[in-house]
């Protein structure tokens, strides 16, 4: 076999003890069944070397192609398309040997809690402006660990600290621009409290509309005080 690396075929046929049997299927010889796979080893972006395999492939000449491309393409693309992004991020928070204790606590409570179990299982060449969008909308339709739904101010931070681990995905040449510079942030806003004036009381009257949180004007807060001291519920 030409070029470094194997080329092999596999299967997903199984034993009568439920064992994969893949290279050694007696069917696996028969056109059509099985894919192909490559395995072989590249130096990768920390200039170490390690093993790629990669399948699924319809035939032997198509899996040979891969691997020549993969061989082929630069550390960094070999990075984009091989490494997760939790591999990514995981570097990315080692990296960060200069930061305060302070800011890599949120930037590990960011990477653990929420975007490696939303993000992780994605490759790095796999990330765009539309699944971030929609991979952070989600997020803010979910509840924080009090119970409460994601605030702004929450879905922001989460947003920095892709940000700030992207962008060291395209300082070194992994990424060719930064997808989560088109995140939008959706999220809880905690509702302002508007003054009672007397229009909003008509308004509510009439349309059984009222602000979320309303506040007394300082002649209703007297009105009901007066009306307590009246109420001979209330006299001592």
């Amino acid at each position: 076999m030409s070029g470094p690396g194997v080329i092999f075929k596999r299967c997903g046929c199984r034993d009568a003890d439920r064992r994969r049997l893949e290279q050694s299927c007696p069917q696996l010889g028969e056109r059509g069944h099985g894919t192909w796979y490559f395995h072989c080893s590249a130096t990768n972006l920390l200039g170490g070397r390690e093993r790629a395999r990669r399948g699924g492939y319809p035939s032997q000449a198509a899996a040979r192609q891969a691997r020549d491309e993969f061989l082929s393409a630069g550390a960094a693309d070999r990075t984009a398309q091989g490494w997760t992004v939790e591999r990514w991020l995981r570097h990315w928070l080692d990296s960060r040997t200069s930061i305060r204790a302070t800011t890599r606590f949120h930037y590990t409570r960011d990477v653990d809690a929420v975007l490696i179990p939303y993000l992780g299982r994605y490759r790095l060449a796999d990330l765009d402006a539309q699944l971030l969008r929609t991979v952070f909308a989600a997020i803010a339709d979910t509840r924080n660990t009090k119970g409460r739904p994601q605030s702004a101010a929450a879905m922001s931070h989460l947003r920095t600290t892709l940000r700030a681990a992207l962008n060291l995905a395209v300082k070194e040449g992994v990424l060719d621009c930064n997808p989560a510079r088109h995140i939008e942030i959706k999220g809880y806003q905690q509702p302002h409290a508007k003054v009672w004036t007397d229009a909003r009381v008509e308004s509510w009257e009439q349309t059984g509309v009222h602000p979320a949180v309303a506040v007394w004007t300082a002649d209703q807060l007297a009105e009901f005080l007066g009306s307590v001291n009246d109420d001979p519920l209330f006299a001592l």
